[in-house]
């Protein structure tokens, strides 16, 4: 089963964690397509959550080795925020809106947090 999983909202928010937390879930036995979009994209930069009292997301980092999840952001969402491939703590496929839609479009379920 091919599964997309759209997070735009901050990484501040429980939805990043839970979001994570589902698709690692079932990244053990489906393919899992995870795109990050709008202020979603900051989930993979390197960043502190914990100076602001938030859990961080090392235990999904460690994990992404072992599971079939494809980590993509998109292009327009990374370049309005004067990011680049190097800013994040994961290997990343950058990807534009067409070829995100075309993922969505070839998924079987579509989870948008």
């Amino acid at each position: 089963m091919r599964i997309a999983f759209i997070l735009k909202g901050d990484p501040f928010s429980w939805k990043a964690h839970e979001a994570l937390r589902i698709a690692t879930a079932l990244g053990i036995n489906h393919e899992v397509n995870f795109i990050f979009i709008r202020d979603g994209v900051y989930t993979l930069t390197r960043w502190s959550p914990e100076d602001l009292g938030v859990e961080t997301f090392e235990k999904f980092y460690e994990t992404l080795d072992f599971l079939k999840i494809n980590l993509i952001v998109e292009d327009a969402s990374m370049q309005e925020r004067g990011l680049k491939e190097s800013d994040f703590v994961k290997r990343v496929r950058v990807m534009s809106a067409e070829e995100i839609s075309e993922i969505i479009n070839g998924s079987e379920a579509v989870f948008v947090w």
